[in-house]
């Protein structure tokens, strides 16, 4: 009667060591048995991306390790570091800065040190490809007019196709007390809306620039408009006023009139 025990014992283990699970979260969600594999997706060169999979097997028992042996990453590929959360397990990997596009190959080892003690090994593919950010720029605020001191509004579209997290910095050639710059960071496989505000300072016909760049300081995408500020009312007769003593006063209507003109019509 023993024997038949230890021999269903040893059935029970095979079966759990071939029903055992692995649960990638993060970037894709997919359900791997041991030798699966998988596609994560694209990755930008010098880009840090996470991995991150569930640490339940599926069938009662936990995984304790996400191991990466020797040669299990590209070459010239890094691991920055691996945590266990309360219900997964993150690894962070580094691309080099040099990594050339291609398909490349991650082999992930699953370890679970209690009983069973089972180890499991998965693949993940990553396609490393450049310009996965992109930058679309536009104008919100109506009309093609604007007057000193009143804001004027552009947005843009940021797209990120790539796994891993990217940051941006909005510049314009503007002076800063119109456009202050600003960054932001873009979370992966994700589309964002920024909102850029100027404040004009003067009046009249300017052409300028905006430009997004990423951390390298390489400009991903510039976008060319340009602004036409007309003046306050109040700012138009202040020069008038302040201009007194240069003019006979029988000239100060006609000074006026042109004043009135320079307000309606476009600078």
């Amino acid at each position: 009667m023993s024997r038949y025990l230890s021999v269903l014992a040893v059935l029970v283990f095979m079966a759990a060591t071939a029903s055992a699970d692995v649960s990638m979260i993060f970037p894709v969600e997919a359900s791997l048995h041991d030798g699966d594999s998988v596609q994560a997706g694209f990755v930008g060169p010098g880009q840090e991306f996470d991995l991150i999979f569930s640490d339940n097997s599926g069938f009662g028992f936990e995984w304790d390790e996400l191991v990466f042996e020797d040669g299990s990453l590209p070459s010239g590929w890094t691991l920055v570091s691996s945590a266990r959360t309360e219900a997964s397990l993150v690894s962070r990997i580094r691309v080099p800065g040099a990594a050339q596009p291609n398909f490349y190959v991650i082999r992930a080892s699953f370890a679970n040190n209690g009983s069973p003690n089972v180890r499991e090994h998965v693949s993940v593919r990553v396609t490393v490809k450049s310009n996965l950010t992109d930058v679309s720029f536009s104008r919100v605020t109506p009309g093609d007019f604007s007057v000193v001191g009143q804001k004027v509004f552009y947005r843009a579209i940021v797209s990120n196709s790539s796994i891993a997290s990217d940051k941006l910095e909005f510049s314009s050639t503007l002076p800063s007390s119109w456009f202050q710059g600003e960054g932001a960071e873009f979370r992966p496989n994700s589309v964002n809306e920024v909102e850029l505000v100027i404040s004009p300072q003067t009046y009249g016909r300017r052409s300028f620039s905006f430009q997004a760049s990423n951390e390298a300081g390489q400009v991903v995408k510039s976008f060319s408009s340009e602004l036409n500020v007309r003046p306050t009312l109040k700012g138009k007769f202040s020069s008038v006023l302040s201009g007194f003593p240069f003019f006979t006063f029988s000239l100060l209507p006609f000074q006026l009139f042109d004043s009135f003109l320079g307000f309606v019509l476009p600078v």
